[in-house]
């Protein structure tokens, strides 16, 4: 009996699935049997097991690639992501779940060294597989994969050596268990907790959809938010009032890192608000806008007393600042009595000082006018060739005492605009006194003038040392001065583009800048072309305008 009782064990353990005719040969109800018996039965029931597995499923096809033909490797196949490599580190065999989450074909993986997965920051646990792997050992630890569009999948990865048919080292053989859910929840958790207890309202939204992915009480409060649901809530409807094409704008240049962060005024059920909007990028999140919003009520109503002060203290400067330049005046011009030399000299820096003074309160003046929408102006169709020609005239003294020489440049002879002569002679007079300070010895100021069939563009451009890159979001912005160099020549009070900046915009223009440190600025207002003949009904509007 003893043939027939070895020929049975000897094709039990041919059979690949050889462990459960063992199992079942070493089950105790079997042992009672003789030993023929038991081992015909075993037989009967490991095929009988083979028979009832599903068709073989398989990696990705490569010459010389294996099978799987169990229900733990299918399972393993739907569920986590399979790699096999080549003694030489090079892709042979992915399954379908890894082309699905990494978006890679099948054709443009295979082949190329595994180190394409792995992620730059991942050094020590790749070291500490290799190692592990190098002694005949298995690791197992988290990782990352980088997909094909640059896409980040946080693993739970096992490596382990892979050995072909016949039992010999032919790579190495990588399970991924996708965590990058678990990851970001957690990240997010750790990032968040404690902003429920601010009382500011803040939310994070996704930067591919604009889908709500936080907030917290304040903010889910102020919106009526259901945070129940928070995928169906789009940041995009709220019914903020805002320039959101500007906003949309400032959104593209933080995700392409141009900028860090951004802020935008901004109405909300007729309460204003400022809106601080940053990016956050953390390795185990997915890239967030994080905006906070601040109530400026408060902020607002300080401003006005701040306004209303400096407004009330320039007033009750002006009268005493012009009689003392009066006074001033009439003594260096010998009124008085003959003058010594040094008497002279120092009248003459009194009077420089109080001249400035007296501009000072006037730009102050100007600026609470524009911002109580207090300036009066005269609106007539004029030729502003004409203006910009008489600006330049007078600003010439005030150039050669900085050596430098301005340049009209016109295509046209004359232009009309519908504009006061007297505000946009003030603009002008601004703009090439900044340049004038601003310019080296010797160098040219250009005046340009183009235009197009509805507006007119006119530029004044320096050579000087330009204004920061970090400057130019505030270079509008009241008291506004860029280093020490605006004081190094000639002073200024900051108020100066400010007053241009008003003064255009209630002509219904614009004014950009555009600076290279070290190269330049370039000032530019476009304002609307007037119409052949004025309208009788834009003449009384013109009277009452404020």
């Amino acid at each position: 009996m003893r043939d027939p009782i070895l020929s049975s064990r000897l094709a039990l353990r041919s059979i690949s699935t050889g462990a459960a005719a063992m199992l079942i040969w070493q089950t105790q109800p079997f042992m009672h049997l003789n030993a023929t018996s038991a081992s015909i039965f075993a037989l009967t029931a490991s095929l009988g097991l083979l028979m009832c597995l599903p068709p073989r499923q398989s990696l990705a096809p490569v010459g010389g690639g294996t099978t799987r033909s169990s229900r733990d490797t299918i399972a393993l196949d739907l569920h986590a992501l399979v790699v096999r490599t080549d003694l030489q580190g090079k892709i042979r065999q992915v399954n379908d779940h890894f082309l699905a989450l990494t978006g890679y074909q099948r054709e443009e993986i295979i082949g190329r060294p595994v180190s394409v997965l792995h992620h730059p920051k991942d050094v020590a646990p790749h070291a500490e597989a290799s190692h592990a792997l190098a002694t005949g050992d298995s690791w197992t630890g988290e990782n990352r994969i980088v997909g094909r569009d640059g896409i980040i999948l946080w693993t739970r990865a096992t490596a382990l050596s892979d050995t072909d048919a016949d039992g010999r080292p032919c790579g190495t053989l990588l399970v991924h268990s996708d965590i990058s859910r678990t990851k970001e929840s957690l990240a997010a958790h750790n990032a968040t907790a404690s902003l429920n207890r601010l009382t500011e309202p803040v939310f994070m939204v996704s930067t591919t959809n604009y889908e709500l992915t936080f907030a917290n009480d304040a903010a889910a409060a102020l919106f009526n938010w259901n945070r129940e649901d928070m995928s169906v809530i789009r940041v995009g409807s709220l019914p903020l009032e805002c320039d959101r094409p500007a906003v949309s704008r400032q959104i593209e240049s933080l995700l392409a890192h141009e900028i860090g962060s951004f802020a935008f005024e901004a109405l909300y059920k007729g309460v204003p608000y400022r809106a601080d909007v940053q990016l956050i990028e953390h390795t185990d999140i997915r890239p967030r806008l994080y905006v906070v919003l601040r109530d400026q009520v408060a902020v607002k109503a300080a401003g006005r007393a701040k306004d209303e002060l400096v407004a009330t203290v320039s007033h009750e400067l002006r009268t005493p600042l012009t009689s003392i330049k009066g006074a001033l005046g009439l003594i260096r011009s010998g009124v008085a009595g003959e003058l010594t030399d040094k008497i002279r000299d120092l009248l003459d820096i009194a009077y420089r000082n109080a001249d400035r003074l007296v501009l000072i309160v006037n730009d102050i003046l100007d600026l609470e006018k524009l911002a109580a929408g207090q300036m009066d102006y005269d609106m007539e169709r004029q030729d502003l060739i004409q203006t910009l020609k008489e600006a330049i005239a007078a600003n010439e003294a005030f150039a050669t005492r900085f050596g430098v020489t301005i340049r009209l440049i016109a295509e046209d002879d004359s232009a009309f605009v519908c504009y006061d002569a007297d505000r946009i002679h003030q603009v002008m007079t601004n703009l090439i006194s900044n340049a004038c300070k601003f310019s080296p010895t010797g160098t040219d100021i250009e005046v340009r003038v183009d235009s197009d069939e509805e507006k007119l563009h006119v530029s004044v451009t320096d050579k000087g040392i330009g204004i920061p890159a970090d400057a130019l979001e505030t270079i509008f912005d009241r008291f506004t001065q860029v280093g020490k160099a605006s004081r190094s020549r000639q002073g200024g009070t900051g108020l100066g583009l400010s007053i241009v900046k008003g003064i255009v915009e209630s002509h219904g223009g614009t004014v950009d800048l555009s600076s290279i440190e070290g190269q330049g600025t370039t000032v530019t207002i476009t304002l609307h072309r007037a119409p052949a003949e004025k309208p009788a009904a834009m003449l009384s509007a013109n009277r009452g305008l404020h």
